[in-house]
């Protein structure tokens, strides 16, 4: 509604435009008169009314002089002047102080209205126009920031080196003053997150990176989060020099343990973490990296995530080659470190864990397989008593991913989704649209809808209804807020609409689940 104040000396002028108004046609009210410049300065700053219509002489401080004082303090409303003379000095004045428009005493009901829809309907360009530039600074800030995130990840994988031309998140001097320690987390793949698709794995992992980052502000702001592949993430924290080790060490363990067991609570994700050494020159923030992997587990399971990455890494080469000999070695390592014990019970569990870090490689490579390959373990192991039996199925199951693979979506368009889900994730309560983001992100809207549906397996608009009602779930679980409130703060004002949507994807009508 638009906030509209009414300056006159004349208490006749003053019920005159209040009754003359059509206050409701113009989603307006009126928030006060005053019937003189210094009491119109006292209203206007204490209000900030969006139109204030004033006349030009009044006792004390005048019209302009008021005008010229609100200005001069960066008040940005718009000015109607209202007087009885015709002044070109005081006009010329007006036209200097950015006044909308000149009404003469007295006005007719229809000059004043048409006035006044002119300038409310310039007041609504400006302020879209100020959205637009809005979110396109934010628009190229996220982008900004997911290219530094970019170079981040490449250092930490060493798949580039420590220069001045990277572009790393935050401010250059703290990566030049304080030193860098590496935390590496990876989400095990438990029933929870086994087998779902992947629009549902974006809205895991979402809330993970909210926990994370919510924790890290609280305790570690001075920190940097990125995901690396399916299931790895890394928090790169900046350690003052000054601080003695034992103090950061002590500080980092509480950290970690607050993360993992806030993670189970809230999320019932089971998080594991490793903790990479301090390291002084950006150089040495891979080796920190190294670290963190050979801590994430024994000995085994740092072989573990470093086959996933190998395996990534070859699935995203399409080399065949190379993604069957790091295999093998890490069954020739398995086999060397094995204690006696049930030869066939041992290629059964390698082959369940085989199989299981195959698909992360085949998640973190950008590929998608059809489904019902994600069951094809189910009997297999009963089969498995050697290493000939092993290796005959996980060749098979490399076959039927070649055979049934996706093409890996390509780095820019991966990022697009990126961005995407990000700003879903961010603005889900607002009316976004994929006209909206193709625009930002220069890509036609039907191929955009394509390229959301081939990385999400999901549609852009269900994705949308599906991370609102995920967070209507939560808020009505809390119990703090009504139905209608609820409704409103993920973007639905019509609570039917909301209700029925609700009772579709959730199971349940929203009042019910408000009552448990």
């Amino acid at each position: 509604m638009w906030k509209i104040a009414i300056v006159d000396d004349d208490f006749q002028v003053l019920r005159g435009l209040r009754s003359i108004i059509p206050w409701d046609e113009l989603d307006a009210e009126c928030i006060g008169d005053a019937i003189d410049g210094e009491e119109g300065l006292e209203l206007i700053r204490g209000n900030e009314p969006d139109i204030v219509i004033t006349d030009l002489y009044m006792p004390g401080i005048s019209g302009i002089e008021m005008i010229k004082q609100l200005r001069s303090e960066g008040y940005q409303g718009r000015f109607i002047i209202l007087s009885g003379y015709t002044d070109f000095e005081y006009a010329r004045q007006a036209i200097r102080l950015d006044v909308d428009d000149y009404l003469n005493k007295p006005g007719t009901v229809e000059h004043i209205r048409e006035v006044l829809y002119r300038t409310i309907q310039w007041l609504e360009e400006s302020f879209l126009e100020k959205m637009e530039k809005t979110e396109l600074l934010h628009s190229l800030k996220s982008y900004e920031n997911q290219l530094a995130h970019n170079d981040l990840i490449s250092l930490l994988t060493r798949r580039t080196e420590a220069s001045s031309e990277l572009k790393l998140p935050g401010l250059g001097v703290l990566w030049q003053t304080t030193d860098q320690r590496v935390v590496l987390l990876e989400l095990v793949k438990t029933e929870r997150v086994t087998n779902i698709s992947l629009a549902d794995w974006h809205l895991f992992r979402f809330a993970m990176i909210n926990v994370v980052e919510e924790l890290l502000q609280l305790e570690w702001p001075k920190s940097h989060y990125v995901w690396l592949n399916s299931h790895h993430s890394a928090i790169v924290l900046h350690v003052d020099k000054d601080e003695p080790e034992s103090e950061t060490e002590r500080r980092l363990v509480d950290f970690v343990e607050r993360m993992t067991s806030s993670l189970q609570h809230y999320l019932k994700l089971t998080v594991k973490a490793g903790i990479g050494g301090s390291k002084r020159r950006l150089a040495e923030l891979a080796d920190s990296m190294d670290e963190a992997m050979q801590a994430l587990d024994s000995t085994k399971g740092s072989d573990a995530v470093e086959l996933v990455r190998l395996l990534t890494q070859s699935l995203q080469k399409t080399s065949q080659e190379e993604l069957w000999d790091n295999i093998v070695q890490y069954i020739n390592r398995m086999e060397a470190s094995r204690i006696e014990g049930d030869t066939a019970l041992f290629y059964k569990v390698l082959a369940t864990e085989l199989w299981t870090l195959l698909q992360y490689a085949v998640e973190g490579a950008g590929l998608q397989i059809q489904e019902q390959i994600e069951g094809a373990l189910i009997t297999q192991p009963d089969t498995i008593i050697n290493r000939t039996d092993l290796e005959t199925f996980l060749q098979s199951q490399i076959k039927r991913i070649n055979s049934q693979k996706q093409p890996a979506v390509g780095h820019k368009h991966k990022m697009a989704v990126e961005f995407m889900l990000q700003y879903i994730h961010e603005h889900y309560p607002r009316d976004i649209t994929l006209e909206e983001l193709a625009g930002q992100l220069f890509i036609s809207k039907n191929y955009l809808n394509q390229l959301f549906k081939k990385v999400t397996g999901e549609s852009f608009m269900n994705y949308v209804i599906r991370v609102r009602l995920e967070k209507a779930k939560a808020l009505l679980l809390e119990g703090n807020l009504l139905i209608y409130e609820v409704a409103e703060k993920v973007g639905y004002q019509n609570v039917p609409y909301f209700s029925t949507l609700f009772k579709k994807y959730c199971g349940v009508n929203p009042s019910d689940l408000l009552k448990k």
